[in-house]
């Protein structure tokens, strides 16, 4: 009987090792499928005259590693324009979408009034809708009516809160006890101090995860920057990006190195708040 029972154990134990090491693979597959092209970017962002880009099989490694390609593409363009015009926006459109969706959370989350849930559904029911649809009127708005034409508020304003992020925060904020705002209310707290000193200390890796939605949203935008920024100067990266594809046309390291840039920033940011962005996607899903 005993020899039975440890048959079995050993029986699982060596089914669980099997399904580990298959599942292992699999992500270690899928990892290297998603890696590889941007690996084969970044490395060609430092490959010299006498490297090949293009040869079969593919050669990764630079045999003459320079950083005169980011030198020429910042020397041709201005990149710290371009730089500095993205981090504005982004800079901009996070703190906004932070605070303002986190405001319209709340009453959705802890108050009760009149349409609550009418109004909510009513609001994700905007999420089917094409952001593109969107794009005529409000280039309309922008030109006749806010006057932010060829400005970096055409790329925050627009974009300073998001019905998702909404929906996130919305989420984190019922996980919160009941019983801590019902205390916080007799003890003669405010709305907004209920808001501020209680649920955004507890929902901060919810408002981390917000957060790095908004920035990677407004550092990747292409369409709206491209058709609300004409002059080269205001441009943010990816729209000169674009125009690095152009002047650097039959010099793909150029290319390279320009969307090595615009990638690095992005890896950095999400790398800082990995742990808060993980922590909040799980707080929202339980909420």
């Amino acid at each position: 009987m005993a020899s039975t029972q440890t048959t079995k154990k050993s029986t699982r134990e060596t089914r669980r090792l099997l399904e580990s090491v298959l599942w292992y693979a699999l992500l270690i597959f899928v990892s290297l499928v998603t890696i590889f092209p941007f690996l084969w970017i970044f490395l060609t962002a430092f490959k010299g005259p006498t490297d090949a880009v293009y040869s079969t099989p593919p050669q990764l490694i630079p045999h003459d590693p320079t950083f005169a390609n980011f030198i020429r593409v910042w020397q041709q363009l201005p990149v710290d324009n371009f730089f500095l015009n993205s981090i504005i926006a982004a800079v901009g459109t996070t703190g906004l979408n932070v605070l303002f969706t986190s405001l319209a959370a709340y009453p959705f989350a802890k108050m009760n009034f009149p349409g609550r849930e009418v109004i909510f559904y009513l609001l994700l029911a905007t999420l089917i809708v094409p952001v593109q649809l969107t794009y005529i009127p409000s280039f309309v708005l922008a030109v006749r009516v806010f006057h932010y034409y060829d400005s970096i508020r055409a790329l925050i304003l627009p974009n300073m809160a998001s019905v998702f992020n909404i929906f996130l925060l919305r989420q984190a904020f019922k996980s919160v006890p009941n019983d801590l705002i019902d205390a916080a209310r007799m003890d003669g707290a405010s709305e907004l101090g209920i808001w501020w000193n209680i649920l955004l200390p507890v929902v901060r890796p919810s408002l981390a995860t917000v957060a790095i939605f908004a920035f990677v949203g407004s550092w990747n935008d292409f369409l709206w920057p491209s058709l609300m920024l004409p002059t080269m100067e205001n441009k943010t990266l990816p729209v000169g990006l674009a125009a690095l594809q152009g002047m650097f046309s039959s010099d793909f390291r150029g290319t390279a190195a320009g969307v090595t840039m615009t990638v690095i920033p992005i890896m950095l940011f999400f790398i800082a708040l990995q742990r808060q962005f993980i922590r909040g996607l799980t707080g929202a899903v339980k909420g």
